[in-house]
């Protein structure tokens, strides 16, 4: 029996492509057994998860801005990261609950980078919460996650699109979404966040230009009009249209890939 996977890469706002993603395979009735993710494929995989229906999660999540979320750290130059990120782990927490990874809806698993080993990190049970805020923690920016002598950031440092990871849990087929092969020239480099994030951006767009395996289905989602680091209420929708678009795309060689007739 197939079982399939969906590997939702992390992007920062890009990311709410996924959602848009989700619409159009939950509206086709596309099984999915197994969500993995990276970053905010991690927060947007780890929701679906969890049961969270769509329609709440596109309206919690246009709340997911600067403002209201990002809690700046005035010593981030000389500290962990500028933003502090408790803001955040609150909103997961309210997102959340208290649920385990293990207890989940559907099986699910999301990718961090420990710091001290070089490792990546699997966390396929425990705490939903904390996994997730080290899944999204770009160096620089959010203050690490620390857990026991761990220090976990952004999972795309080290696979931003855990295919194998997917196929480890029992995928045998995988359908994956791609919305960082994005790197674009920069041409306003004004402060040493715009230069972090641009960086990670640059090495995990080359990281998923390496990967061997992409899935049996890769959706590559590009997104001209849309800023990755605003978080703005337009950018969110605009997003969410683009992972609707490509969904759409690539909708008939998915439904050929699970033998699905119209």
């Amino acid at each position: 029996m197939e079982k399939v996977a969906l590997v939702l890469s992390g992007g920062s706002a890009y990311g709410f492509a996924h959602i848009g993603v989700l619409k159009v395979l939950e509206k086709n009735k596309i099984p999915i057994d197994i969500i993995a993710g990276t970053s905010m494929g991690a927060i947007i995989g780890g929701a679906y998860s969890a049961g969270i229906t769509l329609n709440t999660m596109e309206e919690l999540l246009k709340d997911f801005s600067r403002n209201k979320l990002f809690d700046l750290n005035l010593f981030g130059l000389f500290d962990e990261g500028f933003l502090y990120g408790n803001k955040v782990t609150r909103f997961f927490s309210k997102l959340f609950g208290d649920i385990k990874i293990e207890n989940c809806k559907t099986k699910f698993c999301c990718v961090a980078c420990d710091l001290v080993s070089g490792q990546k990190i699997v966390f396929e049970q425990g705490p939903i919460v904390p996994a997730i805020r080290a899944s999204m923690s770009i160096p620089g920016i959010f203050r690490p996650v620390k857990m026991g002598k761990m220090c976990l950031v952004d999972g795309g440092i080290s696979d931003n699109l855990p295919v194998e990871d997917a196929r480890r849990m029992g995928a045998t087929k995988v359908i994956a979404v791609d919305v960082c092969t994005f790197y674009k020239k920069q041409n306003n480099l004004k402060s040493a966040v715009d230069i972090i994030i641009s960086a990670t951006n640059l090495l995990t767009a080359n990281c998923v230009k390496q990967y061997k395996d992409k899935g049996d289905v890769y959706i590559k989602i590009d997104q001209p009009t849309v800023s990755f680091e605003k978080y703005t209420v337009d950018d969110i929708t605009t997003s969410i249209a683009y992972g609707e678009k490509y969904a759409k795309q690539m909708l008939p060689e998915i439904k050929k890939m699970l033998n699905i007739k119209d």
